[in-house]
């Protein structure tokens, strides 16, 4: 029987490898995983940026950690692409390109929510033409998802 820390620890390798991985085959400038772990415990934040350590925090604690180091099978990934960066009207708030792109990146962010437990919650950010304007794409099982331009946000329908 494995040890309850090992258990966690071997938890945390396989997220910050699953993180790193979808966020290279996505293209993806970085995610970041609030992990619900149940009543008991606070949120776990994991960020995981393009390049560099992933972070993990509960609370004040921030712990960082070299995923490329960690020996850890990924969880199962969707099929995703790297795409160009999206045009976006920063003023309109509208993506003005590839709009089949931003489903694609969609449903993939929502199957990989879906791969953690309870309400937890998984933002993605993407480059756009505007680098002042990232294009957010976040996910959380059962809840509809929601693309940020900027400061505004929408409800993303998804044909199913």
């Amino acid at each position: 029987m494995t040890p309850p820390v090992e258990e966690a620890r071997e938890r945390l390798a396989q997220i910050a490898v699953t993180l790193r991985r979808f966020v290279h085959a996505s293209g993806a400038l970085g995610a970041t995983l609030l992990l619900d772990q149940g009543a008991e415990l606070p949120v776990l934040a994991v960020e995981c940026p393009a390049v560099g350590p992933v972070l993990l925090a509960e609370g004040e604690q921030v712990v960082q950690l070299d995923p490329d180091r960690l020996v850890a099978e990924p969880l199962p990934l969707p099929d995703v692409k790297a795409l160009p960066p999206f045009e976006v009207d920063a003023e309109r708030a509208q993506v003005t390109s590839m709009i089949g792109g931003v489903e694609h990146h969609a449903r993939a962010v929502r199957a990989v929510a879906e791969l953690f437990p309870g309400r937890s919650v998984l933002s993605v950010e993407l480059a756009t033409t505007d680098v002042e304007t990232p294009l957010t794409i976040a996910a959380r099982a059962g809840d509809p998802v929601v693309l940020a331009i900027g400061d505004e946000t929408f409800e993303l329908p998804l044909r199913t």
